[in-house]
């Protein structure tokens, strides 16, 4: 709505200026000599040469917008931008003391002209146009800068639009840290409860050794009670009494292995294991395998070294037996550190993601105040557009009058006016 307004005011003021140029035309005689009145046309040529540069300015700013993530570009676009302000600025400047100059020789020319009032009201106004134009030129550019200034805007605006999937993205991002600090929980829960077995494993498996070892030195004292006996009725006794109570204490022993197994079975084993990969996502699966497949071959060795355990000395299978509980534990300490290593590299993105969140936030904040200043400075611009056009209007229908001292001026001698780039020139 400012972009209208500020067109239609300036629209008018152009109409308005061209109607007092066709009265002054009109009244004017073909015998006019060149004076004050010649003066306000050249200026309206200035304004329409601003104009048309001003248009190939927004030409070449259009064609920079499609390249708005340069910001190298832009900036040397500010700098051409300042520097055409200065340079129209130097021009009015100039053509402001051009002006100046001629109405200096025509003022020392025609002495006895300036008794007239009405003539030198009527120069009195004219200056005040010019001044209004230059002012206008002036509204024009601020104009188009703050029209550059809004649709820059509105393209950082729909780029910082874009940045709304990095938000699903950190989203996305803080459900799966939630879930990954779940999995860290359950997974310390089940290490837990597998330091539990393990150390009731190892504690029934002290038991299991001892138990040998005591079986083993019964035995023995036995062995020798056989040798010091003296009759083969004896012999036979002790034998069956032997017999009796190896039947009794392999009773006993089956009876530990069947608690053992109830306890370490293999379908709870195989159950502890699904549930860690279920809630660890399939983590480290060869690690979890070859864990697997130690624990069961460890528990075919307990199996098998139970059975074997009257006949043999299960020394050396122990010795494996902790070997490979070593082994299981590296194993355990590498899976730690992979799992920690994993937190920290998850950490150090959340970090990350935190920082850049919170760059965008600064950005989106210094976008809003500079869509606020852009929109105070257009409606700031607008009002004075309106103040001028009313100005104008007013000041318009005061030169309709027919003026007739003017047309019988005389052109002085020696003095030439001729036009280039839309500025007046005058030799003498």
């Amino acid at each position: 709505m400012d972009e209208e307004t500020a067109k239609n005011s300036q629209n008018d003021f152009s109409v308005g200026i061209n109607n007092f140029n066709r009265n002054t035309e009109l009244d004017s005689s073909p015998n006019k000599s060149i004076g004050y009145s010649d003066i306000p046309e050249k200026s309206i040529d200035f304004a329409r040469s601003t104009s048309k540069m001003t248009a190939t300015t927004t030409m070449r700013l259009s064609t920079i917008h499609e390249d708005e993530d340069d910001k190298v570009g832009l900036a040397k676009l500010n700098n051409d931008f300042e520097n055409y302000l200065n340079k129209v600025k130097s021009l009015a400047n100039i053509n402001i003391d051009l002006r100046q100059k001629i109405v200096n020789v025509l003022q020392g020319n025609v002495e006895e002209e300036k008794s007239n009032s009405l003539e030198i009201k009527f120069n009195h106004l004219r200056q005040e146009l010019n001044d209004e134009l230059q002012r206008l030129i002036s509204i024009n550019v601020r104009l188009q800068r703050a029209d550059y200034d809004k649709k820059y805007y509105y393209h950082k605006i729909r780029s910082f639009s874009n940045s709304n999937q990095r938000q699903i993205m950190t989203q996305q991002l803080d459900s799966s840290l939630y879930e990954l600090n779940l999995l860290k929980e359950q997974y310390t829960k089940q290490q837990e409860n597998l330091q539990t077995c393990k150390y009731e494993y190892n504690d029934y498996m002290k038991k299991l050794i001892e138990y040998t070892d005591d079986y083993n030195k019964i035995t023995y004292e036995r062995v020798q009670t056989e040798n010091s006996l003296c009759t083969l009725s004896e012999q036979l006794v002790f034998e069956q009494e032997y017999n009796h109570q190896c039947l009794q204490e392999l009773k006993s022993l089956e009876k530990i292995q069947q608690d053992s197994n109830d306890h370490f079975n293999k379908t709870e084993f195989d159950n502890i294991i699904s549930k860690i990969r279920q809630d660890y996502q399939q983590y480290n699966q060869i690690q979890l395998s070859e864990l697997e497949v130690y624990y069961k071959i460890k528990l075919d060795l307990v199996q098998y070294n139970f059975h074997d355990s009257v006949k043999e000395n299960n020394f050396e299978e122990i010795q494996q037996l902790q070997e490979q509980n070593k082994s299981l534990q590296q194993k355990l300490t590498q899976l730690n550190n992979n799992f920690q290593h994993v937190i920290e590299r998850n950490r150090q993105q959340y970090e990350l993601l935190n920082d850049d969140h919170y760059d965008l936030e600064v950005e989106v904040s210094e976008l809003e105040s500079f869509i606020l200043q852009s929109r105070n400075s257009t409606i700031a611009l607008s009002s004075e557009i309106n103040t001028y056009r009313c100005l104008l209007t007013n000041l318009a229908p005061s030169f309709q009058q027919p003026i007739k001292s003017s047309a019988h001026k005389e052109k002085p001698e020696n003095l030439t006016i001729h036009y280039k780039h839309g500025l007046m020139c005058v030799r003498i």
